[in-house]
Formats: C-alpha cells, sequence, structure tokens
C-alpha cells in the first residue's frame, strides 16, 4: 500500500493542480471541509495502485483545513456517501471516494481510496486546474470557494477561448447547491458576497451580467434568463 507523506509541508508550494473531471464533481457538492481535505491530499505524489492506503496526521490536518477532529471526522463520513464519476474512452465510471477510514487512537487518520480516484488527484498531464490553496483556506464564504474553483476552470480555457461562462439559474442552482427560484435572489446571497469575498482575498475575481429574454411582442420587465461570469485578475484588499 502507498502512503502520502506529509512532512515539510510549509516548504511546499500552495499552488496544486487537480484534473477538471474532478473539480466539476467538487463544484457541485455541498461539503466544503471535503474540498480542503481534498486539497491537502494534493501535496506529495505517490505511487498508485488499484486501492492506495493514505496516512495522514490528524492534528495537521484540522490546523490545516482550520477544523477541530470532530468536524474531519462528520465531513470524512461525509465524503464517505459521495460518488465521483467521469467518462473515459470505453465506460462511464463510477467510484466512492473513501469506501474506508480509520481514526486510530495515536492520532493518525488512515484513509483508503480507490486508485483512480487519487490519480485525478495527481495527475498532471491532461487538462488541470491551479488552485491556489492559501487563497482558498482564507475565503470565508462556502460559495466562495465555488466560484474560485469555478474561476480556476475558466482561467484555465485555451488562449482564444473568452474568459467568461454562461449559466442559466437552473445550471447555478445545481452548481452551488442552492434552490432559488429567481435569479435575483441568487444574485443578492451568492453573486454579491462572493464576489465581495473574493475581491479581499483571492488574485481571481470576477464580473457578471445579467441576461434577459425579451420577447418583441410582450409588455413589461424582460424576464431574467441567466448570468455571464466574467474572470478579471485581482489585487486582495486584505
Amino acid at each position: 500500500m502507498a502512503k502520502i507523506s506529509i512532512k515539510n509541508k510549509a516548504k511546499k508550494s500552495d499552488i496544486v493542480k487537480i484534473k477538471n473531471d474532478l473539480i466539476e464533481g467538487f463544484v457541485k457538492s455541498n461539503n466544503i471541509v471535503a474540498l480542503k481535505i481534498l486539497f491537502f491530499l494534493a501535496y506529495d505524489n505517490t505511487k498508485i495502485s488499484h486501492l492506495v492506503r493514505v496516512k495522514l496526521k490528524t492534528k495537521e490536518i484540522c490546523d490545516y483545513c482550520n477544523i477541530n477532529e470532530q468536524t474531519l471526522k462528520r465531513n470524512i463520513k461525509q465524503m464517505q456517501k459521495t460518488t465521483i464519476s467521469w467518462t473515459d474512452e470505453s465506460a462511464e465510471n463510477y467510484v466512492c471516494l473513501i469506501p474506508k477510514a480509520r481514526f486510530a487512537f495515536d492520532g493518525v487518520l488512515e484513509i483508503e481510496m480507490f486508485g483512480e480516484i487519487l490519480e485525478m488527484i495527481l495527475d498532471v498531464k491532461s487538462k488541470y486546474t491551479m488552485i491556489n490553496t492559501e487563497q482558498l483556506m482564507l475565503l470565508k464564504s462556502k460559495h466562495s470557494v465555488r466560484m474560485l474553483l469555478l474561476l480556476e476552470m475558466i482561467s484555465g480555457f485555451d488562449k482564444d477561448v473568452p474568459k467568461l461562462k454562461k449559466y442559466t439559474l437552473d445550471e447555478l442552482n445545481l452548481l452551488f447547491g442552492t434552490n432559488y427560484k429567481r435569479l435575483g435572489q441568487f444574485e443578492q446571497e451568492i453573486l454579491k458576497k462572493s464576489e465581495s469575498d473574493l475581491n479581499k482575498f483571492s488574485t481571481k475575481s470576477y464580473t457578471y451580467e445579467i441576461m434577459y429574454d425579451k420577447k418583441p411582442f410582450e409588455k413589461g420587465r424582460p424576464k431574467a434568463i441567466g448570468i455571464i461570469i466574467y474572470l478579471k485578475d485581482n489585487i486582495p484588499t486584505c
């Protein structure tokens, strides 16, 4: 079984590379601590086998993610209920994120993962998203974390592709784990608050534009049908 070393963690870069397939899956998740735990696993390369055993010091992962042990245990249990799916050339794949977890009394967390999942975290050969985890840990809102992941994905578009993304309200609810009935509610509760959070702490932020559907024969105000998110470089204010 392989083991991920977490020694000398402070000397490592806070930039980790994670495949976009996995990013998309986690953006749709409503578990932000699970995201932070995932990024913690991405610090080191390791030899991949079909089933990988990862050993982590409970205190170090709690300190890094700014959580207590009770929160860690609760989220590990939640991650055991999370299924990641992706499609390759021959099949659709569905894998449980953490089949087994063991909290030893000596302060060591032992996680068993399928090699396919760890490969998706560590693989830098195909398209990837670069995440600055130091900035991510500063964000206050779970929605800001998800927005940062979307912005990093947009940033990774090819040079000839505009750095923007269009979403309907249904798509936004799916991505952010919300259930807003009107786009105006999503704008007030998610877009404006995340924009403020990212402007304070992140080198990437965004502007947005509301898309309207106005039929020539209709009277009254046009209906808001979606948004366009524009990536922008940012100088953090904090």
